[in-house]
């Protein structure tokens, strides 16, 4: 669009583009994967050599994600890392809560400003991926490196690994859902326009 401000940044956009095929592909490990009994343990499959693959390509993601903090916080990142939490500001909040309500109408937000709806989005999917990528590493270190790492901490970081893999899942659905509703919204908009 002509005279139209750029709202993200290219490596903003790359890296949230190799970030979120990374995650899936986690993701679709993770379905399929089992978690041996330990180093060398349990049976050699397929199942097995997903989570190998789950493992190794979980590296990746980490330092991904890593680069993906670290550019938000530059100044050169556009918009930067507090689009991410607008609402840590009172008036951001209630504009968040008309946004939703906006979209869940099939109302779709204005074209000249960010949303501040989608800014959380992101927000929340991108502390969930930390987290997850965080026990992931803490877990490779123990596991795979023998780092030695108490086993009660090892386990309680594998459990928090797996429930923020959950919280991973609901955010990509809710994701997609959320981005075919906006299409619906735009397509039933456009259509009105056209009348």
């Amino acid at each position: 669009m002509p005279g139209s401000v750029r709202r993200y940044d290219r490596v903003t956009v790359w890296l949230h583009a190799v970030l979120a095929l990374g995650v899936l592909v986690q993701l679709s490990l993770s379905a399929v994967m089992h978690v041996p009994a330990g180093p060398g343990l349990g049976v050699h499959d397929w199942h097995r050599e997903a989570f190998e693959i789950h493992a190794r390509t979980g590296l990746f993601v980490v330092v991904v994600c890593a680069l993906h903090w670290l550019w938000l916080c530059s100044p050169y990142a556009r918009p930067g890392i507090a689009r991410l939490f607008p609402w840590l500001k009172r008036d951001n909040r209630i504009r968040i809560v008309r946004e939703f309500r906006d979209l869940a109408g099939l109302r779709t937000p204005s074209t000249l400003s960010l949303s501040s709806l989608a800014g959380t989005v992101h927000g929340f999917g991108l502390m969930a991926v930390s987290g997850s990528a965080t026990g992931g590493i803490i877990n490779y270190l123990g596991y795979f490196i023998g780092v030695p790492i108490p086993r009660i901490v090892l386990h309680w970081v594998s459990l928090s690994h797996i429930l923020f893999g959950y919280a991973i899942w609901i955010f990509v659905v809710g994701h997609a859902a959320m981005a075919l509703r906006h299409r619906q919204a735009r397509t039933r908009q456009h259509r009105r326009q056209l009348v």
